[in-house]
C-alpha cells in the first residue's frame, strides 16, 4: 500500500475476514461470516478481554476488520491485543469444527 496524502500513521487496521481466508480457508471464512456478526468481534474483545477497538466498517473499512490506534498505548499492548483476538478467532474456529463434526455426524439423507 502507498500511503496517499492524508495517511497519518495514526491507526492500523487488522482485517480478519482476510487472515481467516488466506491462513484457514474459504470455508472457515464462510462460516463465520454467515454465523457471526461482525460487531461480535469488538464485543467480544471488551467483555472478555478489557480490550476496546473500534470495528473498521464505521470507517469504510471491512466490515470484518478492527481498528487500532497507534497513538495512546504502551508498545506491550499490541501484544494483549493480538492475543485476544486471536483467543476469540479460535472460539469462532472451534465453532466452525463442531458445527462441521455435527454435519459429518448427521445421518444421510435417503436416496430419491
Amino acid at each position: 500500500m502507498i500511503p496517499g496524502p492524508l495517511f497519518d500513521n495514526y491507526y492500523g487496521l487488522i482485517d480478519l475476514e482476510f487472515w481467516l481466508r488466506t491462513q484457514l480457508g474459504e470455508d472457515v471464512a464462510r462460516f463465520i461470516r454467515e454465523n457471526v456478526h461482525p460487531l461480535d468481534i469488538v464485543f467480544r474483545l471488551a467483555r472478555d478481554h478489557g480490550i476496546v477497538l473500534l470495528n473498521g466498517g464505521g470507517f469504510h473499512a471491512p466490515d470484518w476488520s478492527v481498528r487500532v490506534s497507534f497513538a495512546n498505548l504502551d508498545d506491550e499492548v499490541y501484544d494483549d491485543i493480538g492475543r485476544a483476538l486471536r483467543a476469540v478467532t479460535d472460539d469462532y474456529v472451534r465453532a466452525y469444527h463442531v458445527a462441521r463434526r455435527e454435519d459429518d455426524a448427521a445421518p444421510a439423507p435417503p436416496p430419491t
